[in-house]
């Protein structure tokens, strides 16, 4: 009976504090006489209270509670719950050779990590710390990311060759992995991408390992850039973020699957009261309700606790369990270093913000956040280094200028005559002067190369020189270019990465706001002007996203998605990403940092940059 309630009473705190919390509220006894003083406290008056109704003898002395085995064995209990939980397989293993006859390793891992992180609290000391039975309840979503590491000796090669074999499945190479020793995550390297919405760059295929110098990442591996401790990276980390890439993928097919009543009305009238189309308009209320909660765990702060939750479960997987050991521990080792490139370093500064040990180096390309700066100042100011740019590719291609507004007029006169038809695209999506002009987001990219692929592009408008039929070609290379098969989360979750907290509004659409009252006041900006002008080029946009996405891209099409897209952006209780105090303490603290910022960024503007870097700005310590 002593036993049964204790382990009754260990369930409840369980539940109520956690699983570290309340191990360290359980009283231990060491002896049968603490066991006996703990018994005689009960008694108000100071008196032992034994028998039935306390008015007779024990019959038998009080026995031991076994307080530590049961606590130790329900630590191991929610341990291999946890590695359930987690879920983590190893899918693919294949080996490469690289620079002076090496050779590496690429190994695709997939974990499962919590839809909804337990706790509120900022920073956090590790992100499973809280975690007890109730919280492996929580729903999960799919987190894809790869680990390159060298293969150096001839143990390592039969090791990874091994772990390839085919009769393998994905959690034994996932348990071989693990057991081949401790991980140690100071000598790991993160890598965060940009987007928001787009899978990580993948090894040898688009991040090259040939040589010591093809890229940041043969740079890392063979030791030109250490830890802060002077010890070359073991492993490189590049991770889809979740909702992208081979991690499960937010698509309008899984929308669909997720949330099928938000597409009830898609092929339906949507006019009138009867009964039944109300009924209808609820379910397709509470489904857009449903599906923007869902989407808002999609932003850079669970992207960064998706990170330690991959990190933690690999250090903590590589070693032995221990009834005294990690199962109980609050602090979680940061890695050794990261890099953030673009969003992927906006990711970077909600790490600082959220996260007491973020990596211990964080680097910076292009990807400073302009904190702190409204989402319409933003746009405002994008538009005019568009404007910029635009005027830069036409000095570079001055036969372009009459070009593009040849192709601008011809989808005018599709929109504009009725016996015309829209110009259809291979994917399904409509071709219309707007969408076309919005090629200009790759002119971000390397100047020459960038620009000399939009060239490409525009070269194969047309059928024939002196015709006005489009080609089959030109029609194939917008779908390649603008692919929102796999990203929806870019149009649906773009300008939220400006949405800092409950203060900062709803975005509201602020690129096309902003468009729109540049056009009032500037015929420049305006399309339908100049294609007909002599003396004005034809602007194309930028890094924006517009209301009318939902009309031109087929997988962003439909009643339900455009609901949902305007719900989104007017959306106005977002998570804070950047939080100075936070940001200021770890750089001042256990964190150094180091950024490239690049003066004509076309993505970032670079005074917003500078006034996030100031002296006397969170982010001073910032290199």
């Amino acid at each position: 009976m002593v036993l049964r309630a204790s382990y009754c009473t260990a369930i409840l705190l369980f539940r109520s504090l956690g699983p570290a919390r309340a191990f360290a509220s359980i009283e231990r006894p060491k002896n049968l006489s603490n066991i006996r003083q703990i018994a005689n406290n009960n008694s108000e008056d100071g008196e032992p209270r034994t028998g039935w109704l306390h008015n007779t003898e024990a019959k038998y002395p009080p026995a031991p509670t076994p307080m530590g085995e049961s606590a130790a064995a329900m630590r191991r209990i929610l341990h291999q719950r946890m590695k359930d939980y987690t879920n983590h397989r190893i899918s693919s293993v294949h080996i490469h050779p690289c620079a002076d006859h090496q050779r590496l390793v690429v190994t695709e891992h997939k974990i499962e990590c919590p839809l909804t992180y337990p706790g509120d609290e900022s920073p956090v000391e590790k992100v499973g710390a809280s975690f007890n039975s109730e919280s492996l309840e929580t729903p999960t979503v799919g987190v894809y990311f790869t680990i390159i590491e060298l293969v150096s000796t001839t143990e390592d090669d039969e090791f990874f060759v091994s772990l390839a074999d085919s009769s393998l499945t994905p959690k034994q190479r996932s348990q071989m992995y693990l057991q081949r020793g401790p991980i140690d995550a100071d000598r790991m390297f993160a890598y965060l991408q940009g987007g928001p919405g787009f899978g990580c760059s993948a090894p040898i295929s688009a991040l090259s390992l040939a040589s010591k110098k093809s890229s940041w990442a043969s740079s890392v591996l063979f030791g030109d850039l250490t830890n802060l401790d002077g010890k070359s990276f073991q492993r490189v980390l590049l991770m889809d973020q979740r909702g992208t890439g081979k991690s499960t993928p937010v698509t309008k097919q899984r929308l669909r699957k997720m949330f099928p009543d938000l597409f009830a009305l898609d092929d339906a009238p949507k006019e009138g009261e009867s009964a039944q189309l109300q009924l209808a308009r609820a379910k397709v209320s509470k489904s857009v309700k449903d599906a923007c909660d869902y989407l808002s765990k999609f932003r850079a702060d669970f992207i960064v606790k998706d990170m330690e939750w991959i990190k933690d479960s690999l250090v903590e997987g590589s070693r032995p369990y221990s009834d005294e050991g990690d199962a109980t521990s609050q602090i979680s080792q940061p890695y050794g270093a990261s890099l953030g490139q673009s969003f992927g370093g906006f990711c970077s500064m909600t790490y600082l913000s959220t996260i007491a040990n973020p990596p211990r180096l964080m680097l910076f390309t292009g990807g400073i956040a302009p904190a702190w700066t409204p989402a319409r100042e933003v746009y405002d100011r994008l538009w005019l280094r568009v404007k910029e740019r635009s005027h830069r590719y036409y000095d570079q291609y001055p036969g372009d200028v009459e070009a593009v507004k040849r192709i601008v007029r011809t989808l005018l006169k599709h929109q504009e005559d009725p016996s015309l038809p829209p110009v259809k695209l291979p994917s399904g999506g409509t071709l219309t002067a707007r969408r076309f002009l919005s090629l200009g987001l790759a002119l971000g990219g390397t100047p020459g190369a960038a620009m000399a692929n939009l060239h490409s592009v525009i070269s194969s408008a047309f059928l024939d020189d002196d015709g006005d039929e489009l080609s089959n070609a030109f029609l194939k290379r917008i779908d390649y270019e603008q692919s929102f098969d796999d990203a929806p989360l870019y149009f649906l979750l773009h300008e939220s990465i400006y949405a800092d907290g409950p203060e900062s509004g709803a975005t509201q659409w602020a690129a096309q706001n902003s468009y729109e009252d540049y056009v009032k006041s500037d015929p420049q900006f305006d399309y339908k002007q100049t294609c007909m002008s002599d003396n004005m080029p034809t602007l194309f946009f930028g890094e924006m996203v517009f209301k009318w996405f939902a009309e031109d891209f087929e997988e962003l099409s439909g009643y339900g998605m455009t609901l949902l897209a305007n719900s989104l952006a007017e959306k106005s209780d977002w998570s804070q990403l950047y939080i100075a105090d936070n940001i200021r303490a770890a750089l001042n603290g256990k964190v150094k940092a180091a950024s490239a910022t690049y003066y004509d960024d076309l993505y970032v503007d670079f005074d917003l940059v500078m006034k996030v870097l100031r002296r006397g700005s969170a982010m001073d310590q910032v290199k």
